[in-house]
């Protein structure tokens, strides 16, 4: 019997990646070269952050809310400062919103979607509570194991009243959590496990591996890779387990990070 509806698949063939879409075309198949042009995206999407970064700090030090002594290098942020650098997270939207765009694909082919929100909302705030237990003890034994100094870098975070404070919760969820996860787990992460899938056995495991390795690279922290490296294979893992919807380990990225702001601003 001939199949007339091109959408039609056998969804046991791709276990839990989600390919199939009532009515709309997904992605279904990735070679080198497709991987090769996500990978580079992705890159597109960090240089655009890094873009903007540099179009905001200009603008901050130009009024005033970020100086810096030209002598000993020393950059000082003025309440609010930082949290307006970190709204420069939606540079990672664009190239997987071009992307689907540009290949007629659902917003759901990039992990927009969720088949049961309360209950991807009930794993995220579990995990993300999981995470951030995690990460103040791993930072912890990192930082008294190899001695290192507090260099003030979480003063970065420091809320300056209770307004500040909500932004910087508000942004950690609709910002950072939900364009970190867009780019890394519903466009990358995804594609690669569809990549490895005909090549190896392990397939889930190395695209969770390598994904959680590039998150961590590209936030420019040598210190703090293993942290999040660590993190990046929880929301790796969350975003399978959850069919790549990304509002499970949005919640997730967000609640670990808003828990570091509210910890920080209150002198921990």
């Amino acid at each position: 019997m001939a199949i007339t509806d091109p959408d039609i698949y056998e969804m046991d063939e791709y276990q839990g990646i989600d390919l199939f879409v009532p009515g709309a075309l997904v992605e279904r198949e990735v070679d080198g070269n497709r991987l090769f042009r996500v990978l580079l995206l992705t890159g597109a999407g960090f240089g655009l952050v890094m873009a903007i970064t540099f179009v905001l700090t200009i603008f901050l030090v130009a009024v005033g809310l970020i100086t810096i002594n030209y002598v000993t290098l020393a950059i000082d942020f003025a309440p609010w400062a930082f949290l307006i650098l970190s709204i420069a997270s939606i540079g990672f939207i664009g190239p997987p919103l071009f992307d689907v765009r540009r290949r007629g694909m659902p917003l759901a082919d990039i992990g927009i979607k969720s088949e049961s929100p309360v209950i991807d909302v009930l794993w995220g705030l579990l995990v993300g509570i999981v995470m951030f237990a995690l990460n103040f003890i791993v930072t912890y034994v990192i930082n008294t194991t190899f001695g290192i100094p507090d260099d003030g870098a979480g003063n970065m975070f420091l809320a300056s009243d209770p307004i500040e404070l909500l932004a910087w919760i508000g942004v950690m969820f609709v910002v950072i959590g939900f364009t970190e996860e867009l780019i890394f787990r519903g466009f990358l992460q995804r594609r690669m496990e569809i990549y490895f899938r005909p090549k190896n056995k392990n397939y889930r495991f190395w695209a969770l591996v390598i994904t959680s390795f590039i998150f961590a690279a590209v936030h420019l922290d040598l210190i703090g890779l293993p942290v999040r490296f660590m993190l990046g294979v929880f929301l790796g893992y969350l975003a399978q387990k959850r069919k790549y919807s990304i509002l499970a380990p949005t919640v997730a990225h967000g609640f670990n990070n808003a828990a570091v702001v509210i910890l920080t601003s209150m002198g921990f």
